[in-house]
């Protein structure tokens, strides 16, 4: 699949409170059922949030801090699973998920070890919890 590439800095990589608010939403659904999600969500409503996979860890700090706590980890969630189960969202080191992770713990919001365990075993991407250890 060939995507549209948007560089950084640009107004269209603008990361969407209410966007983010409603993938927390979606977290347990996409577990059970990529399809869903995939279906309930408009195309172009995923091809931004691709968009944003990329972007450095300070702009992504600015809009987590803007969040509810009750939904950091469920987004967490998403961001992880959806790097396995969208096309197009593989991220690696630079997958959301870690920056939420990163002002869980700095914030002291940390989601339960056994939770973060059942996580990772539903990914792939070694740098989840928390990034690279270098």
């Amino acid at each position: 699949m060939i995507t549209e590439w948007v560089p950084a800095g640009t107004g269209a990589d603008a990361i969407d409170q209410s966007l983010l608010q409603r993938f927390a939403g979606l977290a347990e659904t996409l577990k059970a059922d990529p399809a869903a999600v995939i279906s309930s969500v408009e195309e172009s409503e995923l091809n931004r949030a691709q968009s944003w996979l990329k972007m450095p860890e300070a702009s992504w700090q600015t809009a987590i801090s803007k969040l509810e706590e009750k939904d950091l980890f469920p987004l967490a969630v998403f961001f992880t699973l959806g790097e396995m189960k969208l096309p197009g969202w593989q991220c690696g080191a630079s997958n959301p998920a870690i920056w939420l992770f990163r002002y869980m713990k700095a914030n002291n919001l940390s989601p339960a070890k056994e939770e973060i365990r059942s996580l990772k075993k539903l990914t792939d991407n070694r740098f989840i919890p928390y990034g690279s250890v270098l």
